[in-house]
């Protein structure tokens, strides 16, 4: 008898999610992660004092995308900070605050037209929203609502990362909307600890249940014989010591960027299909560029009371936003005290490998957080200019949706499944993420299930 029935690859957000899923279905589940800590996105880390998530995420939608769910389902145990209100606006020409989906900051005409695209969406059923993805977002937004205003306007706050709404599928985009419409609250954050928090609680319960958590261990291959998972072949390393592993398991998960599919399994195993799926999903890969700061409490006392979680800074005519979040206004902990944590985004795509373009938006990010800040550089405590590698892949029109998905097994090998954002591309990562991990798990299962009786059939 093995020791193991899966092996899960990656500690991330999807990883984490389809251990902890199985693990509380009583699978012997051994979930492998190569970093000496596991979240991957959704962790944190210490420096001078704050603690830093490693790239913002906070709970998107909680209670419609698929988290609450698996929190619930698998009896994880954190505290969640309600954000209201969940994104503001900041209008650089009058220097006012508006509440993003207000009428104040909309305006009457557009706003009746949100009010309306809120009812159809929130009766859409799901059916019809998959049904959705040949189109692009404009089309669907233009030919049913017909208001052109809103289009720059859900650029900024539906989670796509600033890409026009030509190229994002109508199917991802609603879907996105409806989760954050039928959800108690928009945004939720971790009451202590920063994002790790939720990547933590679902550890616990993952181990708490008999899981098996090994960290530095890099999976090099995902062993396959007669078209059937066996297992997988990896080093684990430690300072100064490298020793080749292997762990045998009829079913692996692999959870790592889709792109990687092809180095850990043999192109040969892997169906044309999925491989043009992969290419096709995978093909625009791009940077996202922003700051990190430390700095002085005192940098917002001009704001008053007018102090938020997030809020959008743009200039009338200009294609590109900023999005500033505070986490040290839900968490104060993450600070030292008299100090704020801030990060500052520019969510406009780069192509990947585009130096000059990336120092020409940090250089843009800079001025405009000193706009929206006034006195910004001068209260800065350490800051951070960074680059996010292959953040988010853009969910096109066509290439998303149940019927263009690259699915959560790999189709010819018995044994070997996929979780992970690219595999459910929607607006909210870490909802996407959680969103493949249920997935998986009903595809693990429904298989399981029909070899079974397909074994007793055989008798």
């Amino acid at each position: 008898m093995n020791e193991y029935e899966v092996i899960v690859i990656g500690a991330g957000t999807a990883g984490l999610g389809i251990s902890a899923l199985l693990a509380r279905r009583g699978y012997r589940v051994a979930l492998i992660e190569k970093e000496p800590r596991v979240g991957g996105r959704a962790s944190t880390f210490t420096y001078r004092g704050y603690c830093v998530d490693v790239g913002l995420h906070a709970l998107a939608s909680c209670s419609s995308s698929g988290i609450e769910a698996l929190l619930k389902d698998v009896g994880a145990e954190m505290d969640l900070v309600p954000i209201r209100p969940s994104l503001m606006h900041f209008d650089l020409n009058t220097r006012r605050y508006h509440r993003a989906t207000s009428q104040e900051a909309l305006g009457e005409d557009v706003y009746k037209a949100f009010k309306e695209l809120v009812q159809v969406v929130t009766n859409m059923p799901q059916e019809q929203i998959d049904s959705l993805h040949d189109i692009s977002s404009t089309q669907w937004l233009m030919g049913r609502i017909g208001r052109r205003e809103l289009l720059g306007f859900f650029k900024k706050i539906t989670g796509f990362a600033g890409q026009p709404l030509d190229a994002i599928s109508a199917g991802a985009f609603l879907e996105t909307l409806k989760d954050a419409f039928m959800s108690e609250v928009t945004i939720s954050y971790p009451s202590k600890g920063g994002i790790k928090g939720f990547s933590e609680a679902l550890a616990h319960s993952f181990i708490k249940r008999g899981g098996t958590l090994i960290t530095e261990l890099c999976c090099q291959r995902v062993k396959i014989d007669n078209n059937t998972v066996r297992g997988i072949s990896g080093k684990k390393i430690h300072p100064g010591l490298a020793a080749d592993v292997e762990i045998e398991a009829p079913i692996v998960v692999c959870t790592n960027p889709v792109y990687q599919l092809p180095s850990l399994v043999d192109s040969s195993f892997i169906n044309a299909q999925t491989l043009s799926k992969i290419k096709s999903i995978t093909q625009d890969r791009y940077w996202y560029t922003g700051i990190i700061a430390g700095v002085e409490a005192s940098l917002f006392q001009p704001f008053g009371e007018n102090q938020f979680f997030q809020f959008a800074v743009d200039r009338l005519g200009e294609d590109r936003h900023l999005l500033v979040t505070v986490p040290s206004y839900a968490d104060p902990a993450l600070a030292p005290p008299g100090r704020h944590l801030v990060f500052a985004d520019d969510h406009g795509p780069i192509p990947l490998g585009d130096d000059a373009e990336a120092c020409n938006r940090l250089d843009w990010v800079m001025d405009m957080t000193e706009e929206a800040l006034p006195g910004f550089r001068n209260h800065i405590d350490w800051i951070m200019r960074v680059r996010y590698n292959d953040i988010l892949f853009t969910p096109r029109t066509g290439a998303t949706g149940p019927q263009y998905r690259i699915g959560s097994s790999v189709i010819g090998v018995r044994g070997l499944y996929l979780a992970g954002d690219a595999c459910y591309l929607s607006g909210s990562g870490i909802g996407s993420a959680i969103k493949s991990a249920w997935e998986c798990l009903r595809e693990i299962e429904r298989d399981n299930l029909l070899n079974k009786s397909q074994a007793g059939d055989r008798k």
